[in-house]
């Protein structure tokens, strides 16, 4: 697979919102627009992580790397500030600049999917027209945390989403405080934008959605293997393909191997011991793949863990994680711990 080069850092961190469209309404208005299906298509798709510069700005180099590691590894599609990416501690300035990079320089290689979803219907919308402004192929879309709505509430929600482009509805209750049941995706699935649902439920859950004709991604990498190859999802929305790209593919291309996953399984079991991204930033600090760089409230993984997860990597393999440098255990001293940025 081709390998798609990094561009360089772009200047719109200095930029508001409306600069930021600006600079892509070209980029965005010469690409065909992605229909549902292409997106439904997807096997392997990557909640990718955002690097930070010890100021604590994003750090656009060692991001670009790490796209280029995922596509020339065969993963079909980003979400880009997702939970594993920090939207939720990005503004949306940041948010819609670093989508819109994400595509000026990789989307003709992989699909973009925008994490463009929120509590507020009016900012879901707001960012989501942002997103599909500067470029991007799909949203992400989570139901509305915390204040929570309604069933019809709920449906109102997203068929105010629905129209713009092609939409994954992410379903997360131990996160939201609120599942989304079938019965609502199944009365919006007429939509031609509903491209599918990433769904953490469990297995249950995707065969019932499997079985009605509904598209389904697993959200959740310990299953992600029977979801694909008994009960019927299209693939997986992974946090661990960030680290092990090649092998995340073979588990979801190359056929039922439950020797392999369970190979995976400690790694993937470590990486959520504390609630994800904790786990995947002390990870690919020590990898030497992005600085280690922590936004407040995340902290890394206290010193056993750190070294925990050395004995994973040399267990696995060196060769098949993300970068060249030799993984270390980092220093406590060596991590930056930024609250304002």
């Amino acid at each position: 697979m081709a390998l798609a080069l990094g561009c360089c850092s772009l200047k719109a961190k200095h930029r508001g919102t409306g600069a930021i469209l600006i600079y892509f309404s070209g980029l965005a208005s010469s690409r065909s627009k992605t229909n549902a299906d292409e997106i439904k298509s997807l096997r392997l798709i990557t909640a990718i992580k955002t690097p930070y510069l010890p100021d604590g700005r994003f750090d656009l180099e060692a991001y670009d790397a790490l796209v280029n590691m995922q596509i020339e590894d065969g993963v079909e599609g980003v979400i880009v500030g997702g939970t594993t990416g920090e939207g939720q501690l990005m503004s949306w300035d940041e948010q819609i600049m670093l989508i819109g990079h994400t595509v000026n320089c990789f989307g003709a290689s992989i699909k973009v999917i925008g994490n463009t979803g929120s509590n507020s219907t009016r900012e879901a919308i707001h960012a989501t027209e942002q997103g599909f402004a500067v470029g991007m192929h799909a949203a992400l879309h989570i139901n509305p945390y915390y204040g929570k709505s309604s069933l019809d509430g709920l449906i109102s929600h997203f068929d105010s989403i629905l129209p713009m482009g092609p939409i994954i509805i992410y379903n997360v209750p131990s996160r939201t405080g609120q599942d989304i049941p079938p019965s609502l995706i199944l009365s919006i699935a007429k939509s031609p934008n509903l491209a599918g649902v990433k769904e953490c439920v469990g297995n249950d859950r995707v065969e019932e959605y499997t079985r009605n004709g509904v598209v389904v991604w697993s959200g959740n990498d310990d299953q992600c293997h029977d979801s694909r190859w008994d009960y019927g999802a299209n693939g997986v929305i992974s946090v661990t393909s960030n680290l092990v790209p090649r092998l995340m593919r073979e588990l979801m291309f190359g056929g039922k191997n439950p020797s392999l996953n369970s190979k995976l399984l400690p790694l993937i079991d470590w990486l959520f011991h504390e609630p994800n991204p904790i786990g995947l930033n002390t990870a690919l600090a020590q990898l030497g793949v992005a600085r280690p760089v922590f936004r407040l409230p995340y902290v890394p993984l206290p010193l056993a863990r750190r070294v925990e997860f050395v004995n994973i990597v040399k267990e696995l393999g060196r060769e098949n994680f993300v970068g060249e440098k030799d993984v270390q255990v980092l220093d406590e001293d060596e991590f930056i711990l930024i609250g304002r940025y």
